[in-house]
Formats: C-alpha cells, sequence, structure tokens
C-alpha cells in the first residue's frame, strides 16, 4: 500500500527552525467530490487536498525533540460569471519526532475543505499558507454539483483514495477527524495517479441515495465497477456484487487491483442497480496508472507521459506550456489530466468529447503528415499542428507553381467555421527534399501572414532564403 501519513493534530508551538524560506511555493494537489444529506436535503461539496509535509517549515517545542508545523487553508468558490458564492478555512497542524523524519520526500499530509452548496457549476479556487515560513501554494478546479434532489436512484461522485480503513480502532490522537467518512478512515488520493504494481490497490468511495425498499423481502441492490478507456472502450470489468439494502441510502467503499491496467489513463465507472425496482445510477472519474516497477517495460511511464504531453501541446497556453516545462512527470499528468477536465462539459460521464476529437486529430496528423516511416512525426509540422489546432479543412486544393527551374506544389487549405473564414497556404519546400509542405501564408491573424507568397513563387529571383525566414 502507497505509505502516506496523516495530519497530527497537536496544540504547541514553539521557536523556529523553518525549513523553508519566505516566498517559497507549496505544491498542492486538489480534487473534489459532492455528497448528499437526504434527511435535510442538503449537498456538501468537499474538496480534499494535499501537500508534501518536507515543504513546510516546522517550529520546536519547548521540551523532547519533537517538531511542528502549521497550515492554513482556504477554499473560496465562485459562480459562473466569477461571482463569490461561499468561502471555508480551516487550520491544521503536523508533528515529526526529528529532523530526518521532517526531511523525508516521500510523506504527503492530506486534509478536508466540505461546504453547503447548490447544484451547479462552480469554480474553486485553494490557498494554502505555512504559517512558520509563510510560503504559499494555490490550486483551482472546476466543481459541478448535480441535482441529488431528483427522485430515483443516484449515486454521488466517486472519491478515489490511496486506503479506506474501518476508524473504529484507530486512535483519535493520530487521525484528522476530516478524514473520518460514516465510520471509515479515508485517506485520499486528489492527484487520481496510481503507480503500477504487482497487488497496487485503488481504492473508491461513494455513497448511493434514493434506494427503495429495505425490509426483510428487499432484493438488495448490485455494483459494478469498470475501467474504460479515453474513448469509452472496455479496458476491466471487476463484476458485479449484490448487497442487501440498508435502507434509503448506502455507502460504499472498494479496493480495486490495479495489476492488470497498463501505464495511461482511464475513467472508472460505477453502475448500481436497485433490484427491487430496477433503476440504475451510473458516475465516473478520471484516474491514471503510472508505470512504478513494471518490469516488462521500464521506459514506459516517461513515454506515456510523453504522450500526454504532445496530444495536449497545441491545444495548451503558452503559461501552461511554460509551467509544463518546469514539472516532473507526475506533475505534468496532473496538469494534463486537469486541462482535459476543465474543458469536459459533462464530467459525470466516462466520455470527454473535446479530448477524444483531440485525439483523432493528433492520430490523424501522424497518419496524414509524418515525414519518418513509423508515422509518429506528423504532429510536429506545419500541416499537422494546423490540422490539430482548428481541426478537419472544409476544402483542399493541390496545385504546382512552374518556374523555368523549380516546380513548387503547395497547397491551400480553406476554413469557413474559424475567424469567419481563413486559408492557409503550405509550400512543399525542395531545400527539404520535397518531403514536407511548409506554412507560408495565412489569412488567420494569429498565424504567418506573407501576401507575397504567390508572386514569390512565381518569381524565382524572391525565393533566394525566402523558404529560411523566420516564421
Amino acid at each position: 500500500m502507497h505509505k502516506t501519513t496523516v495530519a497530527l493534530l497537536v496544540a504547541v508551538l514553539g521557536c523556529v527552525v523553518g525549513s523553508a524560506s519566505a516566498g517559497d511555493k507549496l505544491s498542492v494537489t486538489a480534487n473534489y467530490a459532492t455528497f448528499y444529506i437526504p434527511a435535510d436535503s442538503t449537498t456538501y461539496m468537499e474538496i480534499y487536498y494535499s501537500l508534501r509535509r518536507c515543504d513546510l517549515g516546522f517550529v520546536g517545542a519547548d521540551t523532547g525533540n519533537s517538531r511542528y508545523a502549521g497550515v492554513l487553508a482556504v477554499a473560496r468558490v465562485y459562480d459562473n460569471e466569477g461571482k463569490p458564492v461561499d468561502s471555508t478555512s480551516t487550520y491544521f497542524l503536523s508533528q515529526v519526532n526529528d529532523e530526518a523524519e521532517q526531511q523525508r520526500t516521500d510523506t504527503r499530509l492530506f486534509d478536508y475543505l466540505a461546504l453547503k452548496v447548490r447544484p451547479g457549476v462552480y469554480r474553486v479556487d485553494v490557498s494554502v499558507v505555512d504559517d512558520v515560513s509563510k510560503a504559499t501554494g494555490a490550486a483551482s478546479l472546476k466543481v459541478t454539483v448535480p441535482d441529488y434532489s431528483a427522485t430515483g436512484l443516484v449515486s454521488s461522485d466517486l472519491e478515489l483514495a490511496y486506503e479506506i480503513r474501518d476508524a473504529s480502532g484507530e486512535s483519535s490522537a493520530g487521525v484528522n477527524p476530516r478524514l473520518v467518512k460514516e465510520g471509515r478512515l479515508v485517506i485520499p488520493n486528489p492527484s487520481g495517479v496510481f503507480e503500477w504494481g504487482p497487488g497496487r490497490l485503488m481504492s473508491v468511495y461513494s455513497e448511493l441515495y434514493g434506494l427503495a425498499g429495505g425490509g426483510p423481502g428487499d432484493s438488495g441492490f448490485s455494483v459494478r465497477y469498470v475501467v474504460k478507456d479515453s474513448a469509452g472502450g472496455m479496458v476491466h470489468d471487476y463484476g458485479r456484487v449484490t448487497y442487501r439494502n440498508p435502507g434509503g441510502s448506502a455507502v460504499l467503499s472498494e479496493a480495486l487491483v490495479l495489476d492488470s491496467l497498463k501505464p495511461g489513463a482511464y475513467h472508472l465507472v460505477l453502475e448500481a442497480v436497485d433490484l427491487g425496482n430496477g433503476a440504475k445510477a451510473v458516475t465516473s472519474r478520471q484516474f491514471a496508472v503510472m508505470g512504478g516497477e513494471m518490469p516488462a517495460r521500464k521506459s514506459a511511464p516517461l513515454d506515456d507521459v510523453q504522450l500526454m504531453v504532445d496530444i495536449a501541446w497545441f491545444h495548451l497556453s503558452e503559461a501552461e506550456k511554460i509551467q509544463l516545462e518546469k514539472l516532473g512527470p507526475q506533475g505534468k499528468v496532473n496538469l494534463i489530466t486537469q486541462f482535459w477536465r476543465d474543458k469536459d462539459d459533462d464530467p459525470s460521464t466516462p466520455e470527454n468529447p473535446v479530448y477524444e476529437d483531440a485525439v483523432r486529430r493528433f492520430k490523424y496528423a501522424n497518419e496524414n503528415f509524418s515525414t519518418g516511416a513509423d508515422k509518429q512525426d506528423g504532429w510536429r509540422t506545419d500541416r499537422g499542428r494546423v490540422y490539430i489546432t482548428y481541426g478537419p479543412y472544409d476544402e483542399e486544393d493541390e496545385v504546382v507553381m512552374s518556374g523555368s527551374s523549380y516546380a513548387y506544389p503547395y497547397i491551400k487549405w480553406t476554413y469557413y467555421r474559424v475567424m469567419g473564414g481563413c486559408i492557409f497556404i503550405f509550400v512543399n519546400d525542395y531545400v527539404a527534399g520535397a518531403t514536407d509542405y511548409r506554412l507560408v501564408h495565412s489569412s488567420h491573424p494569429r498565424e504567418k501572414h506573407d501576401p507575397r507568397w504567390k508572386s514569390i513563387l512565381e518569381n524565382e529571383d524572391q525565393q533566394e532564403n525566402w523558404f529560411d525566414a523566420d516564421d
């Protein structure tokens, strides 16, 4: 099981012995899940987040060797128009026994922030402040809150976790009470990224509402977990299990073995059926598997991360590209997973049409515009970039401009629905060995613009160094 440490709540701070200087950034990973309380018709948005313990400043106690750190966390909620809706905050402390424990890089701290919300779509900004070093960190989430009050069977969001266990035997001094849900200690995984390895598990917490029956003759309900790829194809079926109906609602927690999954991005789908009346509820959550200790393909994790980067590259803003270049493999997975999640109009379904369209464009570019025999570099070409960025063209014309010494084939793409109509001109550059077409002109305001292109192709005296000019 993934080694994690839950923040220990204590109450004493002493003289400062900080491990981080003021202004340092804290790396914060955040996610959310929404739940319903049928008894009072209340919906809660739970923001769970984590940060590395070694990034915090610690202070020594008046007695003993123990050290303590304090973190202030704030969640601010905004509606679709950017207007403030609500906010909440919490302050928690963490204890280490010595400096060596403080400096361990494999330990993360976890906590929750909860707010009562109405159904709708929100932006949630999470900020944290180290009380010792004054270092800060932030994360932003797009949150969709469903209407749980509708009749029939409905499911909460799926909350992915490193571990879920019975909390009844836990010492109250060593457990953050906000991590306890319905008698279970849930150590969340906000990143949604799990390491592959023999026997590695992904824990899942969710709740069902609107179950019928619950009496002596009740036929119960069934639950099925399946894993699908980003295109909606079936990858793994964990089978269907039937449970006795405890009443109008039920708490579900499961530990799913990841052995059968290769490194990559997936959707976990929960399908629940009320066997008494046939009502169904379906919900899903994106997650990713990293290569970890997979012996057959040690290079696979980096390969898969690079593929995720390549597919997203021309859809990212310049600021996002700069941020991506500074991150390690897991950070890149987190950023790109969140990028596609933010563009999904309906995160409750396993399908993400925006991402699926991006994959189709990427594959088409490689199949049709690659210069290498392995068909892996088409996305890097000018035609590949334009196709990925703007989608399929509406018209294509192929023309050869003939001169006394050279013949330059060119391709004209016309888009009617981009910027009110625009064109792209690609010329087959003889300097490149006539293997590729380069963009020389477009009427799109953000693309290379050279209205002389046609006259230059017709006049050899103007062609010298033209193809080598910077875009």
